[in-house]
């Protein structure tokens, strides 16, 4: 251009932030200056969004320095966009004396504002300030009323909600389609469905498909899955078109259910149509549900698929194997993601943790503790807790403990693998100490809580405190006990003899008891045998998993248990004709990151020759020490 004006430089940083080329817009400015152009209040606008782009507070601060002594901060315009700045670059404080020193307050600058407050989770400063506008007279916009709305839903406040609901029907917003979804949203964050879905019944016919993604998700957060389903089935047939958002909602929908079959279906239409079947998080969102529905190999094929693949496709993987007990090969692709340059968050961490403790491998977990110590994230609560269960199922309580004693707010998570572990530790007497405090520090328990007090209740002997903590369930801790609950106070009172009283337990509990709850039963009946009540108990099994091996050795060692061998080998003898195996129990350590595994009898370990000599030299040692050997049992080996 034979001349620029100051337009022409604002046009050239404006297209130059719009289009990613940050850099060159900051050339244009400085370009601009050394040419003797001075930027106006559109320029100052154009260069604070450049500032937002390349998020650099300290460029952002030194504009409003030159804005300031230029004159231009008494301008509504150019302050706004300063306000905005400071609050997308996590800067509140200066964001609000910046609308504070503002001589006038347009529409936009509260709704920059209030946008702003809601972005930096200040949710009910951002209620505070939309109250404020109304009373001095600003009439809020719809994007003013979205922020407001998300504020109130990150509350969970439904009587705030209705205010604002109620300002916007009289103000004439509520058909507009945005304002609509932002009050179904806020309803579904806030508990109300009911309000969610009436709002929602004002835009079935609108076409748009950001009210139905709404409403899903509104369901799935709710935990209303069956109706996600429902209400994205009605979508399609209402041909509404599915975007990104829809399909993470409906397979996060889909991971809660695990409704393998219809999520092969989702994934057959994804496909077909050829639209965000190459889109990351569509494809996580899938790959995380075959991973919640234990279909690894879906997992595997997709995870190899993938063009591009981020940390939450490895995680995934890696989750995938974990929660199929694959925990060698779950540690395996972590070394793999860690080898290609991916480095591990706060969300990966926890799921290596669960792998090493399963595996019972505590120098590798500690290698991971390392690891974590360096990245910063061993103060984040879910992987401290994780921590603390892996050093817990490793044998090191000590070390969990001091792990334990370093977290600055135990959360319930952190304090439930404590209890557990010193349960699991035999210190059950300390676990309910634990429980205890916890609840002098008004942390409410969950189910899992409670179930690690009646697990230690049930190991310790102590009777009276387990029946008074599940009869307590309901009253006192407002949880409904689950079948895992009911199975341990079988085992509580099985483990005293009282064979009777479990049994009429069992009749006596509101829904039908699976096999968990029989084979406790059948545990307390072989310790005891009491072969007429375990009979009972093994009907009751085999009727729904008739080949449960552990069934048959279980039945067969209470007969060897009341003086009946004859019972025990024809029991031996049925599980032979009924085709039922039972598999082999094993053993494992780990020595410098490899694992031996070691079952009964077992010749295909290269060291056998070496580790029979030596379990002979332990075996005399011991009976010489004066070790009997129990042969009740002769028959299982």
């Amino acid at each position: 251009m034979p001349q620029r004006n100051t337009f022409s430089w604002t046009v050239m940083i404006s297209g130059s932030t719009e289009n990613g080329f940050l850099s060159d817009g900051i050339k244009y400015f400085s370009k601009m200056q050394e040419n003797g152009m001075l930027p106006d209040k559109f320029t100052y606008s154009a260069i604070i969004q450049l500032c937002i782009g390349i998020e650099c507070i300290d460029c952002g601060k030194s504009v409003h320095a030159q804005i300031v002594k230029r004159g231009f901060a008494s301008q509504t315009f150019v302050s706004t966009s300063l306000l905005n700045m400071y609050a997308k670059l996590g800067q509140i404080e200066d964001s609000c004396r910046v609308f504070n020193n503002m001589e006038e307050h347009s529409e936009v600058s509260w709704a920059a504002l209030i946008s702003g407050l809601t972005a930096n989770n200040l949710y009910y400063e951002a209620f505070s300030s939309f109250l404020t506008m109304r009373k001095e007279g600003v009439a809020p916009n719809t994007f003013t009323v979205t922020s407001v709305l998300k504020a109130i839903g990150m509350l969970g406040d439904v009587d705030k909600g209705k205010q604002v609901h109620k300002y916007v029907s009289e103000s004439g917003m509520l058909s507009n389609v945005h304002v609509g979804t932002a009050l179904i949203d806020m309803y579904s964050k806030c508990g109300s469905l009911h309000d969610a879905k009436s709002v929602f019944n004002n835009f079935i016919d609108s076409g748009l498909n950001i009210p139905w993604n709404a409403m899903i998700s509104g369901y799935s957060l709710s935990k209303c899955n069956e109706e996600a389903l429902r209400l994205y089935v009605e979508m399609c047939q209402n041909n509404i078109k599915s975007d990104i958002y829809t399909y993470c909602s409906v397979f996060n929908t889909i991971s809660d259910l695990r409704y393998l079959w219809f999520g092969k279906q989702v994934h057959g239409l994804i496909v077909k149509s050829g639209c965000h079947v190459t889109v990351l998080s569509v494809i996580n969102a899938i790959a995380d549900a075959y991973s919640k529905c234990g279909s690894i190999e879906d997992v595997r094929k997709i995870f190899d698929r993938m063009e591009d693949r981020d940390i939450v496709s490895w995680t995934t993987l890696v989750n995938a194997y974990s929660q199929c007990s694959e925990w060698r090969e779950s540690l395996a692709i972590f070394l793999q993601m860690r080898e290609q340059g991916f480095a591990p968050n706060q969300f990966t961490y926890p799921v290596v943790l669960a792998s090493c403790a399963n595996l019972c491998f505590l120098e590798y977990g500690q290698q991971v503790h390392g690891l974590l110590h360096k990245s910063g994230f061993d103060t984040d609560s879910c992987v401290e807790s994780a921590l603390i269960d892996m050093y817990c199922k490793c044998g090191s309580i000590i070390e969990a403990g001091y792990i334990f004693d370093g977290v600055s707010n135990p959360d319930v998570v952190s304090w439930t693998a404590m209890i557990w572990g010193h349960a699991q530790h035999g210190s059950c007497a300390y676990a309910l100490e634990l429980f205890r405090k916890m609840e002098e520090m008004d942390i409410e328990a969950n189910a899992v809580t409670l179930l690690c007090v009646l697990f230690a209740c049930s190991h310790g002997g102590m009777v009276e405190e387990g029946l008074h903590y599940f009869e307590s369930m309901e009253g006192t801790y407002g949880i409904v006990p689950e079948m895992e609950h009911y199975a341990c106070i079988v085992d509580l009172l099985g483990r005293v003899g009282r064979l009777d009283d479990a049994l009429e337990f069992i009749k006596s509990m509101p829904v039908k008891p699976n096999e968990m709850v029989w084979q406790s039963l059948l545990g307390a009946c072989r310790i005891y045998g009491d072969v007429e009540l375990g009979n009972v108990a093994a009907e009751k099994i085999l009727a729904i998993l008739p080949d449960c091996s552990s069934t048959y050795v279980l039945l067969s060692n209470t007969y060897m248990e009341a003086g009946n061998p004859k019972g025990g080998i024809s029991l031996r003898n049925m599980m032979k004709e009924r085709g039922v195996k039972k598999e082999p129990g094993c053993s494992w350590i780990s020595v410098k990151d490899r694992v031996h595994k070691f079952y009964a009898r077992d010749e295909g370990h290269p060291q056998k020759d070496d580790i029979y000599v030596q379990l002979e030299v332990l075996s005399k040692g011991i009976k010489d020490m004066g070790y009997v050997p129990c042969l009740r049992y002769a028959l299982q080996a």
